[in-house]
């Protein structure tokens, strides 16, 4: 039923509504384009939300919130709802999302969107072409005068066993070395079941997510980088082993083992 809805929902509202209302209104008023896109990216993450609680039964739950100006938001990739949960966390300008090339041509919706926030594409390959280079710094240039969210998810992959995998590091240092902006992290646990499509036609449904956000941190200077990236990935898996295995609290000690103590 969810798939069914979304599928709905994707070849019209998203797909054929960003064709025929957010394209022209962006060509009409282009000075306004990135509030826009900030407003109709939000709506897409909600409603997919929306989606997915009414329909698959999905609950997710929050801990702590992103700043409501520009900053770097770290999230790790468990599934296909990470990208929903995190453009809903960022409540500042207009989020921007490195994303794989083979998004940007012929997906409904998807790759119209690329093009409409003006997502820099990336191959992933170790060495990064020019024209990946350029997106990348681009996208820190305008990170860094606080004109956007910047939403970047490290391990480059969804992990296979909900594990936090290494960080591709040469973009992140790219970014990092200029963005010059607050950084917080986002860590989401209770999906890395239905990473793909297939998975989730047979798992997504009355999943529970718990999502962590935490920050600020000051940006690293150049010659802490790899340091600063070391201690990230080292607290986001920490947080990710404290959503699976929560510490109780002490247990309070009742009214009659106090009137002993005062009493001693």
């Amino acid at each position: 039923m969810f798939f069914f809805v979304y599928a709905i929902f994707t070849l019209t509202i998203f797909d054929l509504g960003q064709r025929l209302i957010i394209w022209p209104a962006v060509w009409l008023l282009p000075l306004k384009r990135r509030a826009i896109v900030r407003r109709w990216l939000r709506f897409l993450a909600k409603i997919s939300l929306w989606i997915s609680r009414v329909f698959g039964g999905v609950r997710v739950t929050t801990s702590g919130t992103a700043p409501a100006e520009s900053c770097l938001l770290v999230m790790n990739h468990q599934s296909l709802l990470d990208i929903t949960i995190s453009v809903n966390a960022a409540r500042g300008p207009q989020a921007v999302i490195p994303t794989r090339e083979r998004y940007g041509h012929g997906i409904p919706g998807i790759s119209s969107l690329t093009k409409l926030g003006r997502f820099p594409l990336v191959t992933q390959q170790p060495r990064p072409s020019r024209a990946e280079v350029a997106g990348l710094l681009r996208a820190a240039r305008d990170l860094a005068n606080g004109e956007t969210t910047l939403i970047i998810y490290p391990e480059g992959h969804r992990t296979t066993d909900g594990n936090i995998l290494p960080f591709m590091r040469s973009g992140l240092r790219l970014l990092l070395q200029r963005a010059q902006r607050p950084i917080y992290y986002i860590v989401s646990d209770g999906l890395w079941h239905a990473r793909t499509i297939r998975e989730a036609i047979h798992s997504f449904a009355n999943s529970n997510v718990n999502v962590v956000i935490r920050g600020p941190f000051p940006p690293p200077d150049k010659a802490n980088l790899d340091t600063f990236i070391d201690e990230l990935q080292a607290r986001m898996i920490a947080t990710l082993a404290e959503i699976r295995h929560p510490v109780s609290p002490p247990p309070q000690p009742t009214a009659g083992e106090l009137e002993a103590s005062s009493a001693r």
